[in-house]
């Protein structure tokens, strides 16, 4: 898990030409997509110079240079995106016109409608149910530098799904824009145009991924998991919150609860590739928040973790480190205080992490039970104001 999504290891490139076709409509263009897959590695071998890191990325990997694999840090999309081109730029590769993040469990959701498929090349039948340890198992195990597997896996797997889906019918390949839109809206496919039109009409839309304050009381926890492993296939989380409003004092208290059911502390490939969550947390809290107050604790010992804390977004950034051991849970709690202005409605807003599917929450404001999966971002508003 990354800001926006999970770990982009690998990119694939789409090419449209166009042509009219003049003995129809010379309204009407014919589209011919040239598709090619790569190891996001390759176009950090190109980099030349350093690149100096977010302080937890130098932390947890020691490289002493940025790269585009870590690149996706900023949980704005839009920020993100300018600096994934600048690396592919930088890397000898093209600053595309569109660039999107698409996850895995997007294209589990299109497989469905697929079916299942042949990839001759590795006497293979792919489906929902297999294609993620197929393709760990094939573009991971006995990796080395310099190595084209996962560039030859993917460029195989790609191709033959395409040719599937050429082939579906008109009903089927509705259902597939449709998950494809739902995903867009609801934030787990990112996308970034470098059309400012278009870019501005995304972010009018709210499918941009911009992070901003959605409320008086504005909340988001974003999670990124630096472990050097694919711990959040085994992690579930649930979290609640406890807002009380004393005349125009009001107190948010959140509790969130890991759970990891990781059979072991590190990956054992192929069988499994979970292991210890070793996570970089930020929330975002209102830039007003005062008495910030937060603790954790897992399996084992309680504490509190060491913080940093900085304006970002109009909000205020609360970074720290926290594990989640294997086979055990973790809690993290996080309390601040707001003053509400007289006369004034509470309002609550409760942003998504990109590419998160759903999160599930539980709010209770003074007595005043709601609840949420979290599958896009939450609003409330009160109907009372303060004083009256």
């Amino acid at each position: 898990m990354r800001a926006n999504g999970g770990f982009a290891g690998s990119y694939a490139k789409i090419i449209l030409s166009t042509k009219r076709l003049e003995f129809l409509n010379p309204r009407v263009l014919e589209f011919s997509p040239e598709f090619t897959f790569q190891d996001i590695y390759v176009p950090n071998g190109q980099l030349a110079g350093h690149v100096v890191p977010p302080e937890p990325i130098q932390q947890a990997f020691q490289h002493g240079t940025w790269e585009l694999a870590n690149a996706d840090w900023e949980p704005d999309f839009p920020t993100s995106a300018k600096n994934l081109r600048w690396f592919f730029e930088k890397g000898n590769e093209i600053n595309p016109d569109i660039l999107s993040i698409i996850n895995l469990s997007t294209i589990k959701q299109i497989l469905n409608i697929v079916g299942s498929f042949p990839v001759p090349e590795y006497s293979a039948n792919l489906t929902p149910d297999n294609l993620y340890l197929f393709l760990q198992g094939k573009t991971e195990t006995n990796f080395f530098p310099g190595s084209t597997q996962k560039k030859d896996t993917l460029t195989a797997v790609g191709l033959a799904l395409i040719k599937k889906a050429q082939g579906l019918s008109l009903l089927q390949k509705y259902r597939i824009a449709h998950i494809l839109y739902t995903d867009l809206v609801n934030q787990n496919i990112m996308i970034h145009s470098n059309n400012l039109s278009f870019q501005t009409l995304l972010e009018q839309k709210k499918l941009a991924g911009v992070l901003s304050p959605g409320a008086f009381d504005t909340y988001s926890l974003v999670e990124t998991n630096l472990g050097a492993n694919k711990a959040n296939q085994f992690v579930t989380r649930s979290t609640t919150h406890q807002i009380s409003l004393a005349g125009q004092n009001l107190r948010h208290e959140v509790t969130v609860k890991l759970i990891n059911s990781s059979p072991e502390a590190n990956p054992n490939p192929p069988i499994h590739y979970g292991g210890n969550y070793v996570a970089y947390f930020r929330f975002y809290v209102p830039a007003e928040a005062k008495d910030i107050s937060l603790t954790w604790s897992d399996a084992t010992s309680s504490a509190t973790p060491s913080t940093q804390i900085s304006p970002k977004y109009g909000l205020s950034e609360i970074g720290f480190w926290q594990t989640t051991p294997a086979g055990a849970e973790s809690t993290i709690k996080l309390s601040y205080g707001l003053f509400l202005p007289l006369h004034s409605r509470y309002s609550l807003s409760l942003l998504k992490q990109h590419g998160l599917i759903s999160s599930p929450q539980t709010i209770n404001i003074s007595g005043k039970a709601l609840s949420t999966l979290l599958r896009n971002d939450f609003y409330y508003s009160s109907n009372k104001k303060t004083g009256d």
